[in-house]
């Protein structure tokens, strides 16, 4: 499955801007001019704006609420700029403000869509899910709130189910490019590889703004083994996002699959991750990344003959996720060219029980070096 941030959430107002029309209606006519809508309509816009300033608008909307804690629109617009901030606890601050706008009006239908996203962000699609479908009781068959309950669904593990709803939604819009992407990634759940590719080529093509879009297109490149279009997509989408360690590590992959390690080693030098407050990562993201870039890492050296380096990365990985199989697979092969068959057989096993065996050559090999060992020798 594809681990990717959220298409609608870089940042999320912008892309979803059209969603918060009922949350406006809902306190005031946007034909009222009044001084305190005026000032939620300024930092509306700004909010809404390619460039918002999230920190002004959390101090005008604090002013806004210390006048009337009862604004539902306020306690919205509030949860959308401390998401916008990015760090864990102004996550935690965005879901408080937009529970309580729930809590003032229950029917406030925005909130709900916007606090899924942010579950989604935070690597918790169940309660991403429960918060959609309360939505879409408020509102019946919005393509946006379809699409969104289908990406949780598929990060649920349920790509059949996500492709359906989301086809639902891109029935009812066809141009909601959140929407293909969506779909592309489930598709690429389901191993539709093909399908997969020509929704994440019409996305890439229609909003050169995304970086997840790239990223996305990119992984289905590389596992279609056609690595040119890998480094082509992911080149551009470095370029509009050079901080994306996510990027970097596909387009190493790319370069090493062609045989470029100097090329794939220099983007695994940019990839290096860097625990920071300001990133909205969860730390399961933050770790998946890193055991990521360990895997690659090793692999470049694996390729390079550095086998003692390619071992200290792999084991860096399995840290992490100590059942891997693909990566104990990896190490096992280490471990056998340098005739340490006791730690290769080990591994093999544990490959073997993730359902990612050796090749049967190389299970021979160590069966060998075990048989011919001396007693005594240590590893």
């Amino acid at each position: 499955m594809i681990r990717s941030r959220l298409f609608a959430v870089v940042p999320l107002v912008v892309a979803l801007s059209a969603v918060s029309a009922p949350c406006a209606s809902a306190q005031a006519p946007q034909a009222d001019r009044s001084p305190v809508q005026e000032r939620l309509n300024r930092v509306q816009a700004d909010l809404f704006s390619a460039t918002p300033h999230f920190t002004d608008d959390v101090a005008a909307l604090k002013e806004l609420l210390a006048e009337n804690p009862k604004s539902v629109e306020a306690h919205v617009l509030l949860g959308l700029a401390y998401r916008g901030l990015g760090t864990q606890e102004m996550l935690a601050e965005a879901i408080a403000e937009l529970r309580q706008a729930i809590e003032i009006d229950p029917g406030v239908v925005p909130a709900r869509f916007y606090l899924a996203h942010i579950y989604l962000d935070m690597g918790r699609p169940a309660r991403a899910k429960e918060e959609l479908e309360a939505a879409l009781e408020k509102a019946p068959g919005s393509p946006q709130f379809l699409a969104s309950l289908g990406e949780a669904e598929r990060q649920l593990k349920n790509p059949r189910k996500a492709a359906e709803l989301i086809r639902q939604a891109l029935q009812s819009d066809p141009s909601l490019l959140e929407g293909r992407y969506y779909l592309g990634l489930a598709l690429f759940d389901l191993g539709q590889t093909t399908d997969a590719m020509k929704e994440l080529e019409q996305v890439v093509s229609a909003n050169a703004g995304r970086p997840e879009a790239y990223l996305a297109l990119g992984t289905v490149y590389n596992q279609a083994s056609r690595f040119d279009d890998a480094i082509r997509v992911l080149s551009q989408g470095t370029k509009l996002d050079p901080s994306r360690a996510d990027l970097r590590i596909q387009l190493a992959r790319a370069y090493r699959s062609k045989g470029l390690l100097e090329r794939a080693e220099a983007e695994l030098i940019r990839a290096q991750p860097k625990p920071d407050a300001t990133l909205a990562a969860s730390y399961v993201e933050h770790q998946q990344l890193e055991f990521d870039l360990y895997v690659e890492l090793g692999l470049v050296k694996m390729k390079r003959g550095q086998l003692a380096a390619a071992a200290d990365a792999f084991k860096k990985a399995l840290a992490m996720d100590p059942a891997h199989g693909l990566t104990n697979n990896y190490i096992a092969q280490i471990y056998l060219r340098q005739g340490q068959f006791k730690l290769a057989s080990e591994h093999a096993a544990r490959a073997a029980k993730a359902g990612a065996p050796l090749s049967e050559n190389d299970r021979k090999l160590i069966d060998a070096g075990l048989a011919a060992k001396k007693p005594g020798v240590r590893e």
